[in-house]
Formats: C-alpha cells, sequence, structure tokens
C-alpha cells in the first residue's frame, strides 16, 4: 500500500459561506490555504491516484481516556446545522475490511485502542470542516470511504508513535490522511481561551515543525505552554509528522477571531 497524501486542515466552521455567510472573508488568507490545498490534493491524485480510503484524525471526534479512538459505524452522517447551516452536510462510509486491517496494524505496533460507533457525527466539527472544504478535489465531488479516530486521548508521543506506525501499514490499497486540528486558541484578548503569551510560541512551534519535518520541539514544549495556548491540533501534527517522516509543504497560517489556523500538505 502506500500513502496517496497527508494534509494538515483548520476547522473554523465560519469558513464554511453557509455558516460564515460573509464573515468567511475575515479568514481570506485561510480560505487561500485551502483553495491552494484543494489544487495540491488535485495535482498530486493525477500522478499517484485516488486514495481508496481516508483516514481522519479530529480533535472533536468522541474522547477515550489513554487511547486512539476509532469509529466502527459502518455509516455515518453529519451536518453544520448546531451553526446555523443544516445544509453543509455529508453522509460517510467505513469500509470494514480497511477498518479491521488498520485495527490488527496498530495493535500490534502498541498503539492504544478503542471503538465505539457513532452513526451522527454533527458535534465533529474536526471532520466536517476539512471534508467539506476537500470533497470539489475529488472526482465528481465524491469522497473515498473514511475512517474517523479521534486523537486526543494519546499522549504526545504516542500521536507520534502513531503516525510512524502508520508508514508499515500493509496492503493493496492507497491511503489518504487529514490531520484535522486548529492551532492556539490564546492569540488575542477576544479569542476563546483568552490572551496568552504562549499561543505565538505554540503557533510558531508548530508552523516551524510542520515546515522542516521536526516533530522534536513540539515533544519539548513546556506543558504549560501548551496548556495556556489552547490548542486541538498538536496530536494531529505530531502524527502527520510522524507518518510523513520530514517536511510539508506549509500553504497558509493566519490567526483571525484569535484562533491560529495552519494548512500543510504532504508530499511537498
Amino acid at each position: 500500500m502506500a500513502w496517496t497524501f497527508a494534509a494538515f486542515t483548520p476547522h473554523p466552521p465560519v469558513i464554511d459561506p453557509q455558516v460564515g455567510r460573509g464573515r468567511e472573508r475575515e479568514a481570506a488568507t485561510t480560505l487561500h490555504g485551502m483553495d491552494m490545498l484543494r489544487q495540491h490534493i488535485s495535482a498530486i491524485m493525477k500522478e499517484r491516484g485516488v486514495p481508496d480510503v481516508l483516514l481522519v484524525l479530529s480533535p472533536h471526534h468522541p474522547y477515550a481516556s489513554g487511547t486512539l479512538f476509532c469509529n466502527n459505524a459502518p455509516a455515518m452522517h453529519g451536518s453544520l446545522a448546531p451553526f446555523g447551516a443544516p445544509g453543509a452536510a455529508l453522509n460517510l462510509q467505513t469500509p470494514p475490511a480497511h477498518l479491521a486491517a488498520l485495527l490488527q496494524h496498530l495493535q500490534g505496533a502498541g498503539i492504544p485502542l478503542s471503538t465505539g460507533k457513532m452513526e451522527d457525527i454533527t458535534r465533529d466539527h474536526g471532520t466536517l470542516v476539512p471534508l467539506l472544504q476537500l470533497a470539489p478535489c475529488f472526482p465528481s465531488g465524491t469522497l473515498p470511504p473514511v475512517i474517523l479516530a479521534g486523537p486526543v486521548g494519546l499522549s504526545y508521543p504516542q500521536a507520534l508513535q502513531l503516525g510512524q506506525a502508520l508508514v508499515t501499514l500493509q496492503g493493496p490499497s492507497n491511503w489518504g490522511l487529514i490531520a484535522s486540528g486548529d492551532l492556539s486558541h490564546a492569540l488575542t484578548p477576544n479569542a476563546p481561551s483568552g490572551f496568552s503569551p504562549c499561543g505565538k510560541t505554540l503557533d510558531d512551534a508548530m508552523v516551524q515543525a510542520l515546515k522542516t519535518g521536526d516533530p522534536k520541539p513540539l515533544l519539548h514544549l513546556p506543558e504549560q505552554t501548551v496548556q495556556q495556548a489552547g490548542e486541538c491540533g498538536l496530536r494531529s501534527a505530531l502524527a502527520m509528522l510522524g507518518l510523513i517522516g520530514g517536511p510539508a509543504k506549509v500553504l497558509s497560517y493566519e490567526g483571525p477571531f484569535g484562533v491560529g489556523y495552519a494548512t500543510a500538505v504532504w508530499p511537498v
């Protein structure tokens, strides 16, 4: 098997025009970054083919302490209705054979796992926003089957180990990774977590790690810095860095609304 591409994406519902209703223009750099990401993925798929399955890591998928939570529902549905946009909706399918192979492989690699059936993913905008943004770059706008997983229960070293384990996943299928995560939620006084100077420290470190492919500075961030910065994308980024084993191409970064948004893609 092969990994066709990996993408690090933000997930602010406001960038969906049905939610933003004009406010999405306040995140113009992110909109441009997502447009560039679609172009890159389209070009990659022309060369490498469309992946048979997407693995989506979302910090807003269910949390299971000490484990990677994997959704084993055969079909899932959800929308951005909580943000006033019920029409921004997706219906997704989970491929059972791919899920079974993934779970067996990760278990053998020492990744702690838990599973559960969650058919309604409306509360998981960490999955919905990136997939709604990226669907147009797939043939006929149709997403491949997906496996949804929540990495928040893992430690930071375990998240990196997860990505490293994915490198050796065997089988005839091609995969794509969507690593969803926002950066600091404390960049300005009106940010969701209030202001902390740790916000810029964290965001600079995460963007630099994606550019260089070196996860070690992220693993060595003081826990107080991470907590005060109020992130939700560190584990997703570490997993992607573990998988790609080198630099990604950072397409955009900005901090509107007091929250850091970054987009990045591999291969560069």
